[in-house]
């Protein structure tokens, strides 16, 4: 669910967040002929072929979901435009803090079909087109419902990975659009979460996974039904195929096939996971405690480092939690481990209170105690890590105890 710029196509999250950097203004002529197609013919013709647009997945973590897009082809009108709702402009005032904070508005942008090809043929990836089978009237409706949405006082809206990203606003336009409703949201036999759904497409990129497990809070852990499966563009793809319209499966899609097929080489799989680095980090912590009580001493750049991290990451998430707007980032209980008491540990090491140090390491056993229990689901990687914290916090206490001996 890419999010392209403005200057792209868009794509996905979240986050709802590569591709031909074209500046917003290089493309204003594109958008301007676009404009002035949509406002001048009110109607189509009999001509006129509505498509969902499907586009592959790319080689980075936010190309990985696809995108989505609604094709308009009129031959009597010279029309060929297609609808992208994930379009984003790189120099919109302050970009970076808009987008932590959840604020960053998305728009939807037309432009002739050819281009947007052009970009997906450029980066090798594929473009699966289904052509529906809708009535003229139901055609003028998604129609008009899309000119009226790429007037510029309708054309932003406010991004969410989950909720509102171009796939999801393709569900609801074509859908608004129908006169038989198509798409269920009926409870799915073995609902899945919005977690176990992105997992699906990011095999090959654990580090972005796990970063993005730490980010995202106990919402993101809520069982689905199939409306809300429609955040993935590929799940759009297979409901529009198996759906029923007018009492018949499938009977949506007039025709299907591939525009573009892709020419990209899969990712693999990077030889160093999370999992094999943390358990490796665990190890290093393991011996250096184990040295310590040996010796009788304390390594202190092993914790300062370890604290730092902590520390860092838990602005992260107290921002997003408490702060930004995005919705999948609230009520997030790595917050356990990531905890604002690392400062403290961070800046006093053995000078720091034992409360403080106590209270650390509760949160610390509370997310070992309980992993797999929890409403919102650990990343695996997170073990070792928890692991860590929980031996040199003790580490720590045996360090002040025998400073006070002394």
């Amino acid at each position: 669910m890419e999010d392209k710029s403005a200057c792209i196509q868009a794509k996905v999250v979240p986050l709802h967040f590569t591709y031909l950097h074209i500046h917003m203004k290089k493309i204003t002529l594109i958008f301007a002929l676009c404009m002035l197609v949509i406002s001048t013919q009110a109607q189509l013709s009999s001509k006129a072929r509505v498509s969902i647009l499907t586009c592959g997945p790319g080689l980075d973590f936010y190309e990985s979901f696809g995108h989505s897009a609604i094709r308009i082809q009129d031959d009597s009108l010279e029309m060929d435009i297609t609808f992208n709702y994930g379009v984003f402009d790189f120099d919109e005032p302050h970009f970076y803090l808009k987008f932590f904070m959840g604020q960053l508005p998305y728009m939807l942008s037309a432009e002739y079909t050819g281009m947007f090809l052009w970009g997906y043929k450029y980066e090798g990836r594929s473009v699966m087109e289904q052509e529906l089978n809708m009535t003229m009237q139901e055609k003028n409706r998604l129609y008009m419902l899309l000119a009226e949405n790429y007037k510029p006082e309708n054309r932003y809206y406010n991004y969410d990975f989950f909720r509102d990203n171009c796939a999801t606003r393709v569900r609801d336009m074509i859908q608004q659009s129908m006169t038989d409703s198509i798409f269920s949201r009926q409870q799915m036999q073995q609902p899945l979460t919005y977690r176990q759904l992105y997992y699906a497409y990011t095999d090959s990129l654990l580090w972005w996974r796990f970063a993005i497990d730490m980010l995202l809070g106990v919402r993101t852990d809520k069982k689905l039904n199939a409306w809300e499966y429609m955040y993935i563009p590929f799940d759009i793809q297979y409901q529009a195929d198996t759906c029923l319209y007018h009492g018949k499966a499938g009977g949506i899609i007039n025709r299907e096939g591939y525009l573009l097929p892709s020419t990209l080489t899969p990712p693999r799989r990077t030889p160093i996971t999370p999992v094999m680095a943390f358990s490796l980090m665990l190890a290093v912590a393991l011996i250096i405690t184990w040295y310590e009580r040996k010796k009788g001493t304390y390594v202190r750049i092993f914790d300062i480092l370890l604290y730092l991290s902590l520390a860092l990451l838990s602005v992260a998430i107290v921002f997003l939690w408490f702060i930004s707007n995005h919705y999948a980032t609230k009520y997030n209980f790595n917050i356990l481990w990531l905890n604002p008491l690392a400062w403290v540990l961070l800046f006093m090491l053995r000078k720091t209170p034992r409360p403080v140090i106590y209270a650390m390491w509760i949160c610390a056993l509370l997310g070992l105690g309980c992993f797999g229990l929890w409403p919102q689901s650990f990343n695996i990687a997170v073990l070792p890590i928890l692991c860590t914290i929980i031996i040199r916090l003790w580490a720590l206490l045996k360090a002040k105890a025998a400073v006070k001996k002394s």
